[in-house]
């Protein structure tokens, strides 16, 4: 069974498989405050900055324990 990382990893790569640039300009409710909205893009941007600061902290460790 997969994990939750790597079913959310899957969940990405197969929006990406069919995202279109009509859909990445939709706005979106913001989670934390549903009155304002951001578009499909700024979301991305937030998933991608996540998993970027996740590998760097994660081969950072994994550097200190060498």
């Amino acid at each position: 069974m997969l994990d939750l990382r790597a079913e959310r990893q899957a969940m990405v790569r197969g929006f990406l498989a069919n995202v279109t640039p009509e859909l990445l300009a939709e706005p979106r409710p913001i989670p934390w405050s549903p009155s304002h909205e951001q578009p499909v893009l700024k979301c991305l941007h937030v998933i991608f900055d996540e998993e970027w600061e996740h590998l760097r902290f994660a081969t950072r460790d994994l550097d200190a324990q060498e």
